[in-house]
């Protein structure tokens, strides 16, 4: 009863997508929320052809998760949940991202996008970001010699350095599922379901826990699932224990997700290198330049920093021998 009553769910919400008429195109900003049983009445909505063709894709990605080792219990009992919703207007995020606005779409250009940004304000945030976290980032950078403004500058454009507006205004299970359903991402969206189950298992955290952009990304760091399967690490080598929302987790995993793409303390300041372990973090040209033009603005701060610390400790220590 429970899967009847899931799919008779998912109709209902794909009926209510077919009957949309052009003139409600304001209101596709808002998420659909599936109906409750009580308010279903099932024959008519099953004959609409709109929920009929939704009905058969859910089915289609539930199949598909099975193979991949996730049971359909579990997807049935998220698709059961109140928070569910099916983002129909998902795609248009996509298409108007500041990234393919400026990368493929040429609609804009990169002062356009570091304005966007507001790169000059992040590396002001950026510099107190740091100092109140230094131990953290002096142990990230310990580890392998990747600058800690570096990791700074990620964490910056991803979320404005763990900002709890950033925090993700989507859950990223209803994000996936609606990429599965309204978008050509079909074969990411499986995966990255079964890595959310995966993850969601490992940490005991549910899936509703999980708030991400609407690409999927969760976490101050916003790692795709399958890169919190991969990359996410604790920041004390506890595997069981890694949340993104967590600023020194994230910090520990942004250095090692760079050091798994071939950055290391060695070739950093190689550009080609940065350029590559950056890009590989978001496959964007303009999102790797605000990256490093962040990042080079704080290494100035700090190396002037500690120039000017240590001319200070050497002016008193001349001034020590001279007593």
């Amino acid at each position: 009863m429970k899967f009847i009553h899931s799919m008779i769910v998912i109709a209902m919400v794909f009926m209510f997508l077919g009957c949309a008429s052009n003139k409600e195109q304001v209101k596709k900003d808002q998420p659909i929320k599936a109906k409750t049983h009580d308010e279903i009445p099932i024959a008519p909505e099953l004959e609409d052809n709109t929920a009929l063709i939704g009905h058969v894709k859910i089915q289609k990605l539930k199949q598909h998760l099975i193979v991949n080792g996730v049971p359909g219990e579990w997807f049935d009992e998220q698709i059961q949940q109140d928070t569910f919703r099916l983002h129909f207007n998902i795609d248009q995020y996509f298409q108007k991202s500041a990234e393919k606005q400026t990368d493929h779409d040429k609609k804009h250009d990169i002062p356009w996008y570091f304005a966007r940004l507001d790169v000059n304000a992040k590396i002001e945030k950026g510099k107190s970001f740091i100092e109140d976290r230094i131990e953290f980032f002096n142990r990230a950078e310990a580890k392998h010699g990747i600058h800690k403004e570096l990791i700074a500058a990620i964490i910056g454009v991803e979320t404005n350095f763990a900002d709890r507006h950033q925090r993700g205004k989507f859950y990223a299970f209803n994000s996936l599922v609606s990429q599965y359903i309204f978008t050509n991402r079909k074969k990411f969206a499986i995966r990255e379901i079964t890595a959310l189950y995966k993850f969601s298992q490992k940490t005991g955290h549910p899936p509703q826990y999980y708030t991400s952009s609407y690409a999927g990304a969760i976490g101050w760091g916003q790692f795709i699932p399958s890169s919190l399967q991969s990359f996410f690490i604790d920041s004390n080598g506890i595997d069981d224990d890694v949340d993104p929302f967590d600023i020194e987790d994230t910090i520990f995993s942004v250095e090692n997700y760079l050091y798994k793409n071939n950055l290391t303390g060695e070739n950093i300041d190689d550009y080609n290198r940065k350029y590559k372990a950056v890009f590989a973090y978001n496959h964007s040209d303009v999102y790797v330049k605000a990256v490093l033009y962040i990042y080079d603005h704080l290494r100035d701060y700090f190396r002037q920093n500690q120039t000017d610390t240590n001319m200070e400790q050497g002016k008193a220590l001349n001034n020590l021998f001279n007593y």
